[in-house]
């Protein structure tokens, strides 16, 4: 049934695109409000003219794939936490651990991660790819997307055998799970706060790729009637103002900060405005939301430590069952493991263990053997970790330059543990870092 359903809405949607002749008029109104758009400046993809379409059962198992994943990255993180020796389990460097360990008043250890996975809408199976929880991005565009694509004839035609047609504004949900987290926080009632109405930084480093969006942040902020800025961590300082200690940058003084900077890049930054915002965290001068506290769930050491026993007994039944039927095959090169095991280069994927950019993944298949040994070697100093591939199968996606059959990859938003919005995101290749171009897809659930 599912497998007709979402068959019939991609086919339906694909031949209204082929009876338009592509709707160019369609795709130049889309282009005309991405002009204008909150999401002008992301330029990373283009976007398809189809968009993704889920029926009612294919988002409900999307959507409790989130609640679930959210559910066992807060038991983890919560063992992590109060747990040396579990820490020890993961390997990260001396300089990332302590910044995971500054603690930040916030109520929930994961309030902002996005959950990339590979679904298969004709069996509603699923791979989990990658965990992101600080440098969470594509959430301006997805919601732009969405908007873009509702406004070609091809929808407008299929909105009239379709009248129950849901979008999300994963922008939007994020915006208000920062607010809620901060009227939350231990300290939201002290008097330099106010629990609805924050003096926000956006924090990320100079020159960052999530700039753009960042900026799309603060507008919408700033349309709730927040006092919203972005920083950079080279502006931070704790300073006394009107009698009372205070992080500030140089626009005065801030009470919440939204990090967008992922830890190895604030490492890697380090200085003294690092120093400051993890001072002003500890001390309960500012609510840090989306925190490197959280951190460890991105690296692809956690996506290994899940299947140890003793993040099992941390798990429910069904949890245990979940992370057996989706998690990837994920395991840490260390100098004991026997290379051989992953002579097989069609089979694997080596990713850089403790961080979780996509220029970091290399698919054994686009190596010759000789090279993909020499790099097997390489991985042990490196301390990557190794991930089973699996072959995905393609749908049709509309860009501009006409139809091909690409891969798709999700990105479910989860926000305070539900699912708040959906990425789609669809390119050509073994791994994402080779999708060049890659193409936004707009993310639609009927149900019909």
């Amino acid at each position: 049934m599912a497998k007709a359903a979402k068959r019939s809405y991609q086919d339906e949607y694909l031949q209204i695109l082929r009876d338009l002749d592509g709707d160019a008029a369609g795709r130049a109104a889309g282009e005309a409000y991405f002009a204008s758009s909150l999401a002008r400046g992301e330029e990373r993809c283009a976007w398809a003219s189809n968009p993704m379409i889920l029926d009612a059962a294919q988002y409900d198992v999307l959507n409790g794939a989130a609640v679930t994943m959210g559910s066992i990255m807060e038991k983890v993180m919560a063992k992590y936490h109060r747990d040396r020796s579990f820490r020890k389990l993961l390997g990260l460097s001396p300089e990332v651990e302590d910044l995971t360990m500054v603690p930040s008043g916030c109520h929930a250890a994961v309030p902002l991660s996005r959950i990339d996975l590979l679904f298969d809408p004709a069996t509603h199976d699923f791979t989990i790819c990658g965990i992101t929880t600080g440098g969470i991005d594509g959430m301006a565009m997805s919601a732009e997307v969405n908007r873009a694509v509702r406004s070609t004839n091809a929808f407008a035609s299929f909105a009239k055998t379709h009248k129950s047609i849901e979008t999300f504004d994963a922008m939007e949900a994020a915006v208000l799970s920062v607010l809620h987290t901060y009227g939350k926080w231990a300290n939201a009632e002290e008097g330099r706060n106010h629990p609805t109405h924050p003096s926000l930084a956006v924090l990320d480093v100079k020159d960052s790729p999530r700039a753009s969006e960042n900026a799309t942040v603060v507008e919408v902020m700033q349309g709730k009637g927040i006092y919203a800025r972005t920083t950079t961590f080279e502006t931070l300082r704790i300073a006394e103002v009107g009698g009372i200690r205070q992080l500030v940058d140089d626009r005065g003084p801030v009470t919440c900060v939204w990090l967008r900077a992922t830890a190895d890049e604030a490492v890697a930054v380090g200085g003294a405005g690092l120093e400051a915002l993890r001072e002003a965290t500890r001390r309960g001068l500012v609510c840090t939301v989306g925190g490197y506290r959280s951190w460890p769930c991105c690296t692809r050491s956690f996506l290994q430590l899940l299947g140890s026993k003793e993040c099992q007994q941390l798990l429910s039944r069904d949890e245990r069952a979940f992370l057996a039927a989706h998690a990837p095959d994920v395991r840490v090169v260390v100098p004991s493991i026997d290379l051989s095991e992953f002579y097989d280069q069609q089979d694997w994927l080596l990713k850089t263990a403790d961080g979780h950019w996509a220029s970091d993944i290399v698919y054994g298949g686009d190596l010759s053997k000789a090279e993909w040994r020499k790099r097997l070697v390489k991985s042990i100093k490196r301390r990557d970790a190794i991930q089973r591939y699996l072959p995905q199968d393609t749908t049709p996606v509309v860009t501009p330059d006409g139809e091909r059959d690409m891969i798709v990859m999700l990105g479910l938003y989860v926000f305070e543990s539900k699912l708040c919005g959906i990425r789609a995101v669809a390119g050509e290749g073994a791994t994402i870092a080779e999708w060049d171009p890659c193409y936004n897809l707009a993310l639609m659930v009927v149900r019909d």
